[in-house]
């Protein structure tokens, strides 16, 4: 065994001298091509991402230059008596997204918006009490129609004298004065009707207009008929007039200061909801309350650039005085590009021309978010998502565009934008690969498939060398075993044999009743050796095909008896007892009687030989869903879970002491496996250690119509 072990031991070195080493040695060039490739791989992405950072600075920097020439053009266009430039500047505004607003610095002091359109105008910013006096005769009619409006309660008198009034004035900030106190008083006087009128027609015809107080006219009168109309009963119109008068503010109809606009936004929507919570109908009830969100939702986007333009307007002037220094931008109308901190907010600037005299500088502001759309539409049109991810951000740190998740690994580039304008930063991440490009479509699949066959290689060559290393061992072992243990078997009965006969040979056998129990055992050794070599020759024969069986209708139940009487009556087994539990009915079987027999037999002998001193054997036979069952119980040694896939391997008799202390050659039940799969049958046991197995043969029972001559029918 020992030489064995050597001899295992050199063919691994062997192999791993010969298979081994040049394997780790491939291996090793194919890993350092992967480095290389990956090297390689990484320049060329930079590369790649320096010429994609290129572009879009470009891009970003054509855009914003034909914006400027846009604006210089049409600020030039003022000195034209044919040119409105202020129209001119509301097209280009419109024709170019990415302006956020044009301004101008008068006399380098203010800041002015002439095109901006706000949501509302800083408070006392408009005037708020127009200059007008009222003629002798009208201003004596609205004298006295307040008075009889508010002393005396006369509505009749009231509103003829506003009506007198009205007709003597033709100035429209007076008639639109004269026009709410006509419909103020016809609410009171009870004439609704009336007051829906009158307030239609400030609306239409004087919206744009201003009270002596400076109340503006136009959200006046239609908030008005809004409560006109409620006070009216008519909840849904009156609904759809606080709606309407929401959306004009809004959308900017009127000219108001911020605490006027918050004023009737207010109203508005505070009218609507109420409106809106008492409406009997569900799906108008959710309409309006969509259409309330909307615009809310529309009024807050409004109210934060509205606000963004004031501060930049009430803040930005000093500091874009000291950017302007001396010589202002005359001669370099194109060049004045910076970022501009004004009150914690962050504007994009552009000064792109000085009107003549210097009096006035001309600039753009530029949107930032319209800006990081177009550097995200760039940068998706020219970056693989597949192979790199990309974040746009501000100074601050802001991300202001990125493609898909939060990237994570290190930044491959981190590239800015032309003249550092806009101030921002591109960072390019590496994408990692999927295993799926990586096994198929990267080039480095050639080195990963390269290696992936070298420790294949090793591998298997290595686990099939030692398999059959392995092999070799335990094939010897069992052969060693099987010739030790067969020769055991074979010299107790050829020394018994052999001693018996000199015995009866030299006549020293006097009384005739001891010869013939010489000659019971002389049969009984013959017949041992005779079952010892026909297992053998009919094991071989089976593993090698050469077995030929007779098949034939079988009695299996009259079998069993036959093969019980037998092994009752065979001497040397004192204590001895085979019980027999045979179904009366059993259906025939299409067997080699003779072979089955044997299987049997085996079994017999198997659990003789491996019960303890008192040898109590059961043998029973069944029919169960047409199939008759064999069993063989005893009550020995058992065997051990572990061992229970094993006991029908040739050879092996199980490790436990009692177990290899008992007669046998290892074959008998792997002879049992062979003949009865041989039948189409199956053989089971069932064992605990200590307290003995039952075997169990199962074959097919013979139905009307089987092929006796033909096993596989």
């Amino acid at each position: 065994m020992e030489s064995l072990q050597q001899k295992r031991r050199k063919i691994l070195l062997l192999f791993l001298l010969g298979v081994g080493t040049p394997s780790l040695a491939l291996g090793y060039l194919a890993v350092r091509g992967v480095r290389n490739e990956v090297a390689s791989l990484e320049q060329r992405r930079l590369g790649e991402h320096r010429a994609v950072s290129r572009i879009v600075s470009d891009t970003i920097v054509r855009e914003i230059a034909a914006a400027e020439r846009a604006v210089a053009r049409a600020v030039a266009g003022s000195d034209s008596a044919s040119t409105d430039p202020l129209r001119s500047l509301r097209e280009v505004k419109r024709r170019q997204p990415v302006i956020e607003e044009v301004f101008y610095l008068d006399d380098r002091r203010t800041i002015r918006l002439p095109v901006a359109e706000l949501l509302y105008h800083p408070d006392a910013s408009l005037a708020s009490r127009p200059t007008r006096s009222w003629p002798t005769a009208a201003a004596a009619h609205f004298r006295t129609a307040r008075q009889r409006e508010f002393q005396q309660r006369q509505y009749s008198a009231a509103l003829a004298g506003y009506r007198q009034a009205l007709a003597a004035v033709s100035d429209s900030v007076l008639r639109g004065e004269a026009l709410v106190a006509i419909a103020r008083t016809q609410r009171k006087a009870g004439h609704l009707g009336a007051a829906l009128a009158s307030c239609e027609t400030l609306a239409t015809d004087y919206g744009d207009f201003r009270t002596l107080a400076g109340l503006p006219l136009g959200p006046v009168a239609r908030f008005e008929q809004g409560s006109l109309r409620l006070a009216r009963g008519d909840s849904l119109a009156a609904l759809h007039a606080f709606v309407g008068l929401y959306e004009s503010l809004v959308n900017g109809a009127w000219v108001l200061e911020r605490a006027q606009y918050g004023f009737f936004s207010g109203q508005a929507a505070d009218s609507i909801a109420r409106q809106v919570a008492q409406l009997n109908l569900r799906d108008s009830a959710d309409a309006y309350r969509s259409a309330l969100a909307d615009l809310q939702t529309r009024e807050a986007a409004l109210r934060r650039s509205t606000e963004r333009l004031l501060l930049f307007q009430e803040t930005a002037a000093e500091d874009l005085r000291a950017r302007l220094g001396a010589g202002a931008v005359r001669g370099a109308a194109m060049g004045m590009r910076f970022a501009l901190e004004s009150a914690g907010e962050t504007y994009l600037v552009s000064l792109v021309t000085e009107a003549a005299g210097g009096d006035r500088v001309w600039g753009v502001l530029w949107d930032a978010d319209v800006l990081a759309q177009l550097v995200r539409g760039t940068l998706a049109d020219h970056v693989d998502p597949e192979t790199a991810n990309w974040v746009v951000r501000a100074r601050d740190g802001r991300t202001l565009a990125a493609q898909g998740a939060p990237p994570t690994g290190a930044v491959t580039l981190n590239a800015t934008f032309g003249d550092n304008f806009p101030p921002w930063l591109i960072e390019f991440y590496q994408q990692p690969e999927s295993p799926y490009r990586r096994l198929f479509a990267s080039s480095q699949s050639i080195y990963f498939y390269m290696f992936l066959l070298i420790a294949g290689i090793l591998v298997f060559g290595l686990v099939l060398t030692v398999r059959a290393v392995s092999h070799e061992l335990e094939l010897a072992r069992l052969k060693s075993d099987f010739v030790s243990t067969v020769s055991h078997e074979f010299k107790s009965p050829i020394t018994s044999i052999r001693h018996l006969a000199e015995m009866l040979q030299a006549g020293s056998v006097p009384s005739e009743e001891r010869r013939r129990r010489y000659y019971d055992v002389l049969v009984e050794q013959s017949a041992r050796l005779s079952s010892l070599v026909t297992n053998i020759l009919d094991l071989a024969r089976l593993e090698e095909g050469k077995k030929e069986f007779v098949f034939e209708a079988c009695d299996i139940g009259a079998l069993v008896r036959d093969l019980v009487t037998a092994t009752r009556q065979r001497g040397g087994d004192e204590g001895l007892t085979v019980e027999a539990r045979i179904e009366e009915g059993l259906p025939a079987v299409r067997a080699d009687r003779n072979a089955i027999a044997q299987a049997i037999m085996n079994l017999l002998d198997n659990a003789i030989q491996y019960s303890r001193e008192t040898k109590e054997i059961a043998v029973s036979a069944s029919a169960v869903e047409g199939q008759v069952t064999v069993a063989v119980q005893d009550h020995g040694v058992g065997i051990p879970a572990n061992e229970i896939d094993k006991v029908f391997d040739r050879f092996y008799r199980g490790g436990d002491p009692l177990t290899r202390a008992a007669k046998g050659s290892g074959l008998g039940l792997a002879l049992v496996k062979e003949i009865v799969e041989a039948h189409g049958g199956i053989v089971r046991v069932e064992s605990e250690p200590g307290r003995g197995s039952t075997f169990s043969i199962r074959l097919p029972a013979m139905t009307e119509g089987d092929d006796v001559e033909n096993p596989d029918h």
